[in-house]
Order: structure tokens, then sequence, then C-alpha cells
């Protein structure tokens, strides 16, 4: 998050399909991040600035049919960041400046929370030989000499193993295999 983007909603959500297409999809965001994606048409995706989640519902023209806040955070909580989904589809969301990775069920109730010896938790997605650990991203980007003292492991990667598995994502192919640019 660089200082220019904390206070503008100039930021835009895309869809980039198979044949490379981008589509806008929803605008005013400040600082995008996530998504985890439910299935083709549902997902989560943030606005990290404005410390939300929002759950949204596109239709098959890419038009938004449902948006609404799943959950908004404190300031003491840091803002949600990176995301994933196990196979239940509870959210996983790491937490920027926050220490941690919380777990919410559809309903957004915490039911897990697991805490980190780094400040700025970035992303978090499931891995491993049976999709059971969690890969976890931090960084030290704005921190002082005091948080770098107290979280002396950020900018690590970090590998929990959990007692669940990740959803499985579809794999992203393209509609021929010429390599194009997108802009």
């Amino acid at each position: 998050m660089d200082n220019l983007e904390r206070k503008l909603d100039k930021g835009s959500l895309y869809k980039l399909d198979k044949n490379l297409k981008l589509t806008k999809v929803d605008k005013n965001y400040r600082i995008t991040n996530g998504p985890a994606f439910l299935d083709q048409f549902n997902f989560y995706h943030t606005d990290s600035s404005k410390r939300k989640i929002y759950k949204i519902k596109i239709d098959k023209k890419d038009n938004i049919i449902n948006k609404k806040i799943f959950k908004k955070f404190l300031p003491e909580d840091g803002s949600p960041d990176g995301m994933t989904l196990d196979k239940h589809k509870n959210l996983w969301v790491a937490h920027y400046a926050g220490a941690c990775v919380s777990v919410f069920n559809h309903k957004a109730k915490l039911i897990h929370k697991i805490n980190f010896p780094a400040k700025n938790i970035t992303n978090c997605t499931f891995g491993g030989k049976n999709n059971n650990e969690l890969f976890v991203t931090t960084a030290t980007k704005g921190m002082s000499r005091a948080d770098l003292r107290k979280f002396r492991y950020s900018g690590s990667l970090f590998s929990v193993k959990t007692n669940t598995k990740g959803l499985f994502q579809k794999k992203f192919i393209l509609s021929d295999e010429k390599k194009r640019s997108l802009l």
C-alpha cells in the first residue's frame, strides 16, 4: 500500500477471461486484494484500505447482481489482505499490520485465528502434498525498528499444517497458446 493510494477511491476490479480480455466489473476501491472464488459467479474481494471484505455475485455478463459487506475490520485488527478458501468454503484472511490469519465461516463468524511472529501478513494459500498446508507470506514494509525487533520473522514465508484442506481452484486456461500483451 503506497501513501498515494491510501485515500483515493480510484481503483477498479477487473475480470480477465481466457481470451485475455479485461472487463471492468466494479470501481471506487482504494486498494484491491483477495480475491477468493466460491464458484464462477460468487467471490470475496477486499478493499484493504477501507478494511472491508465484500461478497460479490456477478451474472454471466459480468454485471454485479449482489454486493454486500461480508466483514468490516477494526483498526486494531489490521487490514484484510490476501485470502483463500478451505474445502468447507471457510474464508482464511491475512491481516496486514495484524500479525495473524483469521478463519471465518460463511456467516462471517470467526472460527479460528493463527497468530504469527510477523506483523504484516500479506497472503495465504493452501498447498503441499495433501493440500492441507497453509503457506503464508509476510512483509516488512513500513515497519519501525521497534516493530522489526518485536516481529523478527517479518518478511518470512511460513508453512502451517492444518486439519483441513484447501478448496481446489480451477486452472486458468487460455483459449489458445499464443502469448498476447494485456495492454
